[in-house]
């Protein structure tokens, strides 16, 4: 039973501007959930939804006010991660909320249980991660490129707004054209013509994300009905019912599960199951949120490494106490890595305790 529940809203500062298909991104505020139960036992998780409307309907204030909601409904009631989704079945939507609780019920259930949550998901020790650039300035995408393709990244994503696209894509696939890269969209793109994704088509890309917005699986069955790139689906993609509708339409052929985005880690393990292709994104949340999806990354059966970096390579500031890295395109996912309280506290710009 929980006794306690504190949420943080804690700014973190990114080292570059992360540039998308929407926004530029300088700083990001994150959500942390801290909760505690009567026999003393803690778990934290991460709410990564932005300050913004931009990616799905959530946000940093919608967060805050169903974490109010969700407090009224378990408070005083035994929860478990499997029992979490009925609990609080009466709200409707908001699943990066939900998996920021859920994922604290998780640590929880640990350290009943007497493991770490790397034991009891059956994680693995490492994940194969790849590269998310925003294409900008070309010569400083270039040189981003270059690196991460000397620290040994198998996967490149390049997210940018379709106008400035299709040039630069040229100029990169002229400089590196063996490259393994991808396109990511963030449903931007139902605007363009057919003609302009068949040059698209013509760059060898692993796949493209999420062309359309979530919504449009008809436009988006027809478009891969013209295409050989695989179109991957992200945003579409909220519940193990979503990949269905996917797979009858063929809709997409390859599935972007984010486990803080789809209302946790038990929706992920289902998609999982699934038997459609899938990879592993992240949401440029902090060190706590990472650390969750890197434990369902390591789980076998991904077709493509993660989108996952060490925090070091975002922000300024890291949240755990352990630092996770990539090394040779590689991130070692440490055992048992706690989270800063005092850090997450001091740089908290707004502090609630809502149970």
């Amino acid at each position: 039973m929980i006794q306690r529940a504190d949420l943080y809203v804690v700014p973190l500062t990114f080292k570059h501007p992360i540039v998308t298909a929407h926004s530029v991104l300088s700083t990001r505020r994150t959500v942390i959930l801290r909760l505690e139960t009567k026999d003393g036992a803690v778990g934290y998780g991460e709410g990564v939804a932005f300050e913004t409307p931009w990616y799905t309907s959530e946000t940093v204030r919608s967060t805050l006010d169903v974490s109010a909601l969700i407090a009224k409904l378990i408070d005083g009631h035994a929860v478990t991660p499997q029992s979490f989704a009925t609990s609080v079945r009466s709200i409707i939507g908001h699943p990066m909320a939900k998996a920021m609780w859920e994922h604290a019920l998780w640590e929880i259930e640990a350290v009943r249980q007497n493991v770490s949550l790397k034991q009891l998901l059956g994680a693995g020790d490492t994940v194969a991660c790849g590269r998310t650039i925003g294409i900008g300035l070309l010569t400083q995408t270039m040189k981003s490129i270059e690196q991460a393709l000397t620290d040994g990244f198998e996967r490149i994503k390049l997210k940018a707004a379709p106008d400035d696209l299709l040039q630069a894509l040229n100029e990169v696939r002229t400089v590196f054209p063996d490259a393994p890269l991808m396109i990511d969209l963030n449903g931007s793109a139902r605007d363009q013509s057919l003609a302009w994704f068949e040059q698209l088509d013509a760059q060898r890309l692993l796949m493209i994300e999420q062309p359309y917005p979530s919504g449009h699986w008809v436009a988006s069955a027809d478009l891969q009905s013209k295409l050989t790139t695989p179109i991957c689906l992200d945003e579409s993609i909220s519940s193990h019912e979503d990949v269905e509708t996917m797979r009858r339409l063929d809709a997409g052929r390859i599935i972007n599960i984010k486990p803080a985005r789809i209302g946790g880690l038990t929706e992920a393990l289902a998609m999982r199951q699934s038997g459609v292709p899938y990879w592993v994104g992240g949401m440029y949340e902090s060190s706590i949120g990472r650390y969750h999806t890197l434990l369902f990354a390591s789980l076998s059966g991904a077709a493509y490494p993660a989108d996952m970096a060490g925090t070091s390579a975002y922000f300024e500031t890291d949240l755990l106490d352990t630092p996770l890295e990539v090394e040779n395109g590689k991130l070692t996912i440490p055992d048992q890595p706690l989270p800063c309280l005092k850090t997450v506290q001091r740089l908290a710009e707004q502090t609630i305790q809502i149970i």
